[in-house]
């Protein structure tokens, strides 16, 4: 298949590359949504002191993550890029990505929306606790507390993967997913599954993913270029 132009065949190609994209509809103008209500913190919940996971937990974590994908808001997560499009696509099927958003959508998705026309563009969005849930973070209890906050426990948050920023920020982060990309990945997950891996906290994971700046410089020039150039033809 080629890119285009048939938008599945566009869809498919972005997805195997792992671009960061969505597929929106386009709906009367309607209300700012609202993310879903969750109750407390999302992601795999609180550990004790001195937690570490065996593999036995990532397998639960992973069977949790499964569940999620499956559901009609996993979709969300296929449009994503990076290290959250690269779960997703163990999971979901890329003909998900032309059924369009869910029905969920205008209530709890994201409206992009240019300030004047009476018609907006509306898509699926991950809250910050399916992120969470996603990347398997868990918040783990130091042994220590907070006086400033009447004594009360503090935590950490540590993780199996890192989350889009620290991702995004990183020398990885290119603008697809790279050879170099499924490389650390694939290390990572042996790492895992040999229970040689350990959860790393999100300022750990921005130095571990730091590579070279170069590649970081080179993906936003790209965007630039890209952008200019829609924004040229848009305008013709």
């Amino acid at each position: 298949m080629g890119w285009g132009p048939d938008p599945q065949e566009i869809i498919f190609h972005l997805l195997q590359h792992g671009v960061e994209f969505r597929v929106c509809i386009r709906d009367r103008l309607g209300a700012e949504p609202q993310p879903p209500l969750v109750g407390g913190y999302g992601g795999l919940g609180y550990r004790p002191v001195g937690y570490k996971p065996a593999l036995p937990d990532f397998e639960a974590y992973e069977t949790l993550r499964r569940h999620f994908f499956l559901s009609p808001r996993g979709r969300a997560a296929l449009f994503a890029g990076g290290i959250i499009g690269r779960l997703a696509r163990m999971e979901v099927h890329e003909a998900r990505a032309c059924l369009g958003p869910s029905s969920e959508v205008f209530s709890t998705g994201v409206r992009l929306w240019d300030g004047r026309s009476s018609m907006a563009y509306w898509d699926d969005a991950l809250t910050d606790e399916e992120i969470d849930l996603i990347c398997g973070v868990y918040e783990i209890a130091t042994g220590r507390v907070n006086y400033q906050l009447d004594c009360e426990p503090q935590t950490t948050r540590v993780s199996w993967w890192p989350k889009p920023h620290a991702f995004g920020t990183s020398g990885l982060n290119t603008g697809w997913w790279s050879p170099n990309c499924e490389h650390w990945f694939q290390q990572r997950l042996t790492a895992i599954q040999n229970g040689t891996a350990k959860l790393i906290k999100q300022a750990e994971w921005k130095h571990i993913l730091k590579y070279m700046k170069k590649s970081r410089e080179v993906a936003e020039a790209n965007e630039k270029i890209a952008a200019e150039f829609l924004n040229a033809r848009l305008n013709e």
